[in-house]
């Protein structure tokens, strides 16, 4: 949460069994202190997560594997925060900006990471809602057929991806296309006019 930077966090609970929902809005510092009350209701069945409230500049990704991660990072799209959600699968908070960016320049941002990902095999997708490390997804484990793991916290830079501020403006302002080429006319022909005659 820290590393996210946000003000606002709107926080779902689903109950795994019934679906029934119901969502708070918190600063940080009351999300901290509801952390035990978040831990009683994700024992009894609730699973939890957690988004930006408001104008923001993250995306997240989920579905990831570590070698996506490390890809990630190698191109200079450094996440902010990574959880791995379960075994092998992980959630990647990548922040554009300390400002809000907007949503569909945010949209376009993760649409490409995304792709981009999945020509390496990964089946990437763009997530609103991430897990909160030390709880577990009961929906994922009855899905699955396997027990509950608990969500863990791989890294909390914080720190703005690098390549963010180029690749936002290249989307943002995007190069206009090149005029197609002009054919040159054969030596000795005759340039007609719009009437068809010849000059």
């Amino acid at each position: 949460m820290t590393a996210m930077g946000c003000a606002q966090f709107v926080v779902r609970l689903a109950e795994a069994k019934n679906g029934k929902q119901e969502t708070r809005q918190w600063s940080g510092l009351e999300l901290l202190r509801s952390l035990a009350w978040l831990m009683r209701m994700n024992a009894r069945g609730y699973d939890v997560t957690v988004r930006p409230a408001g104008p923001h500049g993250l995306l997240l990704l989920d579905g990831l594997q570590q070698a996506d991660v490390q890809r990630l990072d190698a191109r200079g799209w450094q996440s902010a925060a990574v959880v791995e959600v379960q075994h092998g699968r992980f959630q990647a908070w990548i922040k554009l900006s300390r400002h809000p960016v907007a949503d569909a320049l945010r949209g376009q941002a993760a649409s490409r990471l995304a792709s981009d990902l999945c020509r390496s095999g990964s089946a990437i997708t763009v997530a609103e809602c991430g897990a909160l490390a030390g709880l577990t997804c009961h929906a994922s484990a009855m899905a699955e057929g396997q027990a509950a793991r608990y969500a863990l916290l791989h890294a909390s830079s914080g720190a703005v991806a690098a390549a963010a501020a180029t690749g936002l403006e290249r989307m943002a302002h995007p190069p206009d296309p090149s005029p197609p080429p002009r054919l040159a006319m054969p030596q000795g022909a005759v340039r007609k006019r719009s009437g068809g005659r010849a000059r």
